[in-house]
């Protein structure tokens, strides 16, 4: 029987400041093929950021990247893209802007290339440095539909207080799209039907491995569906508060004590 380990990034696999213990992962890794298993990253996170940030050991594992609007198979020339109805975006721009949103920043993926909304390109909230080592030429534009090519993902960035009043506009609106989190005023615009689960599915069925035996690692709501596709899963201790009470496995350590390597540890050994 082979395993597979999917774990998020921000808040779960990664510490408060999005750095993982890069010998332990390594090391684990190791221990995982030894044993016949294998390992997946499912992450809000895009592709381009995740092979910044992990190097070489990202082409160790399988990826499910943008919550879900793309993914790729280890050793894979194949990205898959799931793209959204470009038609939607004069409306999604304006249900993003509306004034009693206060918009702090909307950003938009194709597979290669960052987009951004003019007006709101200022750093109040400090875009980092891995995201502009990322995108170092992020392309303005002054309208979504200004964009020429495909995007796999539109994400606005507003105060907490407003973003989930951000979600229920967008889906009130019944756009063909998909509305998420990845939490702190985060909120993250998808093709419909498109979510870390139904890509993981689809990457699992490619490898050959049934969703009762996927162990999954999550701490957010964009979490959620792909928690409950698996057949074990995890929170984090510190997740958010709605995923408590749904009979998981809570980790023991957090995500500043490399909670999600020692419980994988603890489960291998």
């Amino acid at each position: 029987m082979t395993r597979l380990f999917v774990s998020d990034l921000d808040q779960t696999f990664l510490d408060g400041k999005r750095h993982f213990n890069k010998p332990r992962f390594e090391a684990l890794l190791d221990d995982l093929a030894a044993n016949g298993d294998q390992f997946a990253i499912a992450t809000g996170r895009d592709e381009k950021w995740v092979k910044n940030k992990f190097g070489k050991l990202a082409d160790r594992v399988h990826l499910v990247t943008g919550n879900g609007a793309t993914w790729r198979v280890n050793g894979s020339e194949i990205l898959h893209e799931r793209n959204i109805d470009m038609a939607v975006l004069p409306k999604l721009e304006t249900l993003l802007l509306r004034p009693e949103f206060s918009a702090i920043r909307v950003i938009a993926f194709s597979a290669n290339n960052m987009y951004q909304l003019s007006g709101l390109e200022d750093d109040t909230d400090g875009i980092k440095a891995d995201v502009t080592q990322t995108y170092p030429n992020i392309i303005v534009v002054d309208h979504l539909a200004d964009i020429n090519e495909p995007l796999v993902s539109v994400t606005g960035v507003f105060s907490s207080a407003n973003a989930q009043a951000v979600i229920d506009v967008v889906d009130n609106d019944h756009l063909p799209l998909h509305v998420t989190t990845s939490g702190y005023g985060t909120v993250d615009i998808l093709a419909a039907g498109v979510n870390k689960a139904t890509s993981l599915a689809k990457l699992i069925r490619q490898i050959n491995i049934k969703p009762a035996d996927l162990l999954v690692f999550g701490d957010g709501m964009n979490d959620l569906e792909m928690m409950q596709l698996a057949g074990q899963t995890y929170i984090m201790p510190n997740s958010d508060e709605r995923l408590f009470g749904r009979g998981y496995h809570v980790v023991a350590n957090d995500n500043d004590h490399d909670g999600v390597l020692a419980e994988i540890e603890k489960i291998i050994a």
